[in-house]
């Protein structure tokens, strides 16, 4: 992906790797959100992500889910405008091959994080 932005964008492209244990995700002091596949609860955590609301926002420190690609932003917007239900849009979501993505919102996050690349 880093390469494919920077052709687009110019610039050198740099890829960071770092290690998680995904054992603190269980930690007391961690506010984690984990969606189990593509769900109706992670449909609209998605979609209310992706809404032109501003006023929304999340107090995770980490959120572990679904990518949502272009693919699936396509499928918001069928959402967005009525012609599909949310039952339907998770339904669809499920036939896309979505790996896991992780998000590191806070500092606190963040420190979870090793690099080692």
């Amino acid at each position: 992906m880093a390469k494919r932005k920077q052709e687009a964008l110019g610039g050198k492209a740099i890829v960071q790797e770092y290690e998680f244990d995904e054992n603190v995700l269980h930690k007391d002091d961690l506010k984690a959100l984990v969606f189990e596949g593509t769900t109706p609860e992670w449909a609209t955590f998605i979609f209310n992500n992706r809404s032109r609301n501003k006023n929304y926002r999340h107090d995770y420190d980490i959120v572990v889910g679904p990518i949502a690609d272009d693919g699936v932003a396509f499928l918001i917007n069928q959402y967005t405008t009525g012609a599909v239900t949310l039952a339907q849009f998770t339904r669809m979501l499920k036939f896309k091959k979505l790996s896991n993505q992780y998000f590191f919102g806070t500092e606190k996050a963040v420190k979870q994080l090793r690099r080692i690349k």
